[in-house]
């Protein structure tokens, strides 16, 4: 079955956070029975959400003030491979899980084998598997295809109104009040639905829950296009007024949206 990458870090964000609620004793337990549980011959999806299961159940034994080691048989690694069900497992499989445990430190972090295989799948995708970040040259961006979308649409609009016989007067005429408003209006538009689209924090969170609604933010960006709108409006009979041919705009959008990814993309590395 497998897993991506993304859905391996989802799991691993959670098993982190189950960590942490555990004290240095049942820690120890759980790295240990998270590298047998990934030694063993099972599907790693299926490994990844038995461990996280498991440390729910060690952090649950811990509130319930139990022995966490109690949850499992005297033979560890036999009892594991019953959960995963997993049979017929080869001897040599505790050697390579106490090789594991006698190096010379152990990270609070899923295992390093778990990382490795995650590379091998999806090689360097760190860069894209979390939320984008708010970065100047991410305002810029959209700011950029909102100008683009705004010249295309007048360009269009103005081509087909022309081919229709009608006036093309009023689409060959573009303010820089209007482009102003049109790359914030565009920059607060895509953070308000980034907002609303965001989800609870990935701390084992169901994914079926409502995604929370950030009013403050929202109210932000709104306020901010209010405030141009207003500063702004007096403005825009002094402001330069730029007289473009539709096909002039046309092109200029077409351009401006193909080069999104060359100026604003990610570039591979060799």
């Amino acid at each position: 079955m497998g897993i991506s990458y993304k859905k391996l870090k989802e799991i691993q964000n959670r098993q982190i956070t189950e960590m942490s609620r555990m004290t240095p004793e049942n820690v120890k337990l759980y790295d240990h029975i998270s590298t047998i549980a990934r030694h063993a011959p099972a599907d790693e999806r299926v490994q990844e959400e038995w461990i996280l299961s498991a440390g729910r159940a060690i952090v649950q034994a811990q509130k319930d003030n139990k022995p966490a080691r109690e949850l499992y048989g005297a033979d560890l690694e036999q009892d594991i491979h019953t959960q995963l069900g997993v049979t017929g497992t080869t001897p040599g499989k505790m050697a390579a899980v106490e090789v594991g445990e006698r190096g010379p430190s152990r990270s609070t972090s899923p295992s390093t084998s778990a990382k490795k295989k995650a590379n091998v799948v999806e090689p360097q995708p760190t860069e894209n598997s979390g939320p984008v970040k708010r970065t100047p040259k991410w305002y810029a961006m959209i700011a950029w295809a909102a100008l683009s979308f705004v010249m295309l649409i007048q360009g269009g609009v103005g081509l087909f109104v022309g081919w229709t016989g009608g006036d093309t007067e009023p689409f060959q005429h573009i303010s820089l009040f209007s482009l102003i408003v049109a790359a914030i209006g565009g920059i607060a538009l895509v953070e308000m639905l980034r907002r609303l689209a965001e989800r609870p924090d990935d701390e084992g969170a169901d994914k079926n829950t409502i995604p929370k609604v950030n009013l403050k933010g929202i109210i932000i960006y709104i306020v901010i296009v209010v405030l141009v709108l207003f500063v702004g409006y007096p403005l825009r009979d002094k402001l330069p007024v730029f007289t473009l041919a539709p096909w002039v705009s046309t092109v200029i959008g077409v351009v401006g949206l193909a080069t999104l990814r060359p100026f604003f993309g990610e570039k591979k590395k060799a």
